[in-house]
C-alpha cells in the first residue's frame, strides 16, 4: 500500500515485480492526486458516479475481450505489450482514484519502444480493471477477424460500448476539472490570496 500525505492509503499491486525507473516520481503524482481528490470529495459525486458507471461498463466488456484474447494472444506473432508504447493516462488515474481500485506500481511504459512491464509469459498482470485503457479497447487485426467470423450485432456492439466507454471517461475528466476549478473559485482562501 502507498500511504498519500493525507493519509489515505493507496493500494498498490503487483509486488515483486522489477523496479522500474521513475517509480518515485510515479508515487508522488499518485499522492498529490489522491490529496486533491480528497480535498474535494464532497463536490466529485456526479464525477464519482461517472466512474462507478465506467467500471460497470468494462467489466460487461471482459468476457468479450478475454474471449478474444484467449484466441488469439497467445498465436501472435508481434505482441501488441511489446510492439505499442501504451501508457497510464489521467483519465486511467482519475478512475482508479473514484473507484478506490488499486493502483499499479509504475506507469506501463517509461519510454518509447520499453515492452510493457506489466507483461509476463501468460499475458497481462494486471486484472482488466486498472490496465490502461488504450490496452481495455485495442482490438488487434486477428481480433477483428475473429468478429467478423461472428454475427455482425457482435462487432457493432463492441464498437458501441467502447465509444460509449469514451465518452465517459470525457464527462469524468471534465467533471472532475469542473468542479474543482469551480470550488477553488469560490473558497475564502483562493480570494484573500488574490487580494494580497
Amino acid at each position: 500500500m502507498m500511504k498519500g500525505d493525507s493519509g489515505k492509503n493507496i493500494p498498490a499491486i503487483g509486488s515483486g515485480m522489477d523496479p522500474v525507473p521513475r517509480t518515485w516520481k510515479w508515487h508522488q503524482s499518485n499522492c498529490a492526486l489522491a490529496r486533491l481528490l480528497s480535498r474535494h470529495q464532497r463536490v466529485l459525486n456526479k464525477a464519482t458516479a461517472v466512474a462507478l458507471e465506467i467500471r460497470r461498463e468494462i467489466d460487461e466488456l471482459t468476457p468479450l475481450m478475454t474471449e478474444l484474447c484467449r484466441r488469439t494472444c497467445r498465436f501472435c506473432p508481434e505482441p501488441c505489450c511489446i510492439t505499442n508504447t501504451v501508457w497510464i493516462d489521467f483519465r486511467d488515474l482519475l478512475f482508479f482514484h473514484l473507484t478506490d481500485e488499486p493502483i499499479p506500481p509504475c506507469q506501463a511504459a517509461s519510454d518509447p519502444g520499453d515492452a510493457c512491464p506489466f507483461l509476463s509469459h501468460r499475458g497481462c498482470r494486471l486484472p482488466r480493471r486498472i490496465r490502461p485503457w488504450m490496452c481495455i479497447k485495442y482490438i488487434c487485426p486477428a481480433q477483428r477477424a475473429v468478429l467478423q467470423k461472428k454475427e455482425r450485432p457482435v462487432s457493432a456492439a463492441l464498437c458501441a460500448d467502447i465509444q460509449k466507454i469514451e465518452r465517459n471517461r470525457l464527462r469524468m475528466e471534465v467533471e472532475v476539472i469542473r468542479r474543482i476549478r469551480r470550488k477553488i473559485r469560490t473558497s475564502p482562501s483562493s480570494s484573500s490570496a488574490c487580494s494580497g
